[in-house]
């Protein structure tokens, strides 16, 4: 199987896939929970906590000691605000406020006006949802919390890029892809890969590798995986003894309307 998207789901599957002993690997779930989640079980996308140790370093290096956390009460979210947090405390930073919000709501206005009290100098926002996003980005600005601001891949949407109060947002995310495959992307839908695109090419391709040796069963393709390396589309794949990879992130700035890679 290549999925789930969200955590949730593929944590909700996982038992499944493992007690059948089928293979199961998501190019997009990144919920520190599927570490341990089986044997059959991969990944091609990494773990939140790595996300959250790159995005602390970032924060932290940009002299800013003082955070807030904005994120959605989900696996995906719950998993990479506990890392962030970690991390930067750990660097000696202080998360001074965590507040959470459903997925798709559009009212934040009582989360905002709590981490305004506060008083953090940057809010780093953890979304799936382009909706709850561009809410939270206009009730910042209408509630005058003046912060540095920060967010995760899933607000690398165009709803976002076209918001006037998004302007400056640093986003951190998965690797975008090599420009190989940004181009052969372009070249073959005229469209700019959307996110996830690389690590759902790599998942594919990882299965196909596996059953082009001739692994033909669920147990035979799950050793070929643990045991396969090469350089894939969102950078080298080489999965670990839980099924995770070490991965990489890049980090962009939106620039009228333009997400530019730093």
């Amino acid at each position: 199987i290549v999925g789930e998207v969200c955590s949730g789901a593929t944590l909700a599957a996982a038992p499944i896939a493992e007690e059948s002993k089928i293979v199961l690997i998501t190019p997009s779930s990144t919920s520190s929970e599927i570490t341990k989640s089986g044997d059959y079980i991969f990944r091609t996308i990494p773990s939140d906590t790595l996300q959250g140790k790159f995005a602390a370093n970032l924060i932290y290096g940009m002299n800013i000691t003082n955070l807030s956390i904005l994120y959605g009460n989900e696996e995906y979210g719950i998993g990479l605000k506990d890392s962030l947090k970690a991390d930067f405390e750990a660097l000696g930073g202080s998360v001074v406020s965590t507040e959470a919000f459903e997925r798709s709501s559009t009212d934040l206005r009582t989360q905002i006006t709590k981490i305004r009290k506060s008083r953090p100098q940057a809010l780093y926002i953890v979304s799936n949802s382009p909706d709850s996003a561009v809410a939270a980005l206009k009730q910042i600005k209408q509630l005058g919390l003046r912060v540095k601001l920060f967010g995760s891949e899933g607000l690398k949407a165009i709803e976002v890029s076209n918001e006037k109060s998004a302007q400056g947002l640093i986003i951190t995310s998965v690797s975008a892809g090599t420009t190989t495959f940004a181009t052969e992307y372009y070249n073959e839908y005229g469209l700019a890969a959307e996110p996830f695109s690389p690590q759902g090419y790599d998942s594919f391709t990882a299965l196909a590798k596996t059953l082009k040796e001739g692994a033909l069963t669920g147990d035979t393709i799950k050793e070929d995986l643990y045991k396969l390396e090469f350089d894939g589309a969102s950078g080298k794949i080489a999965f670990d003894n839980n099924g995770d990879v070490s991965g990489n992130y890049d980090v962009y700035k939106l620039e009228n309307k333009t997400f530019v890679l730093q």
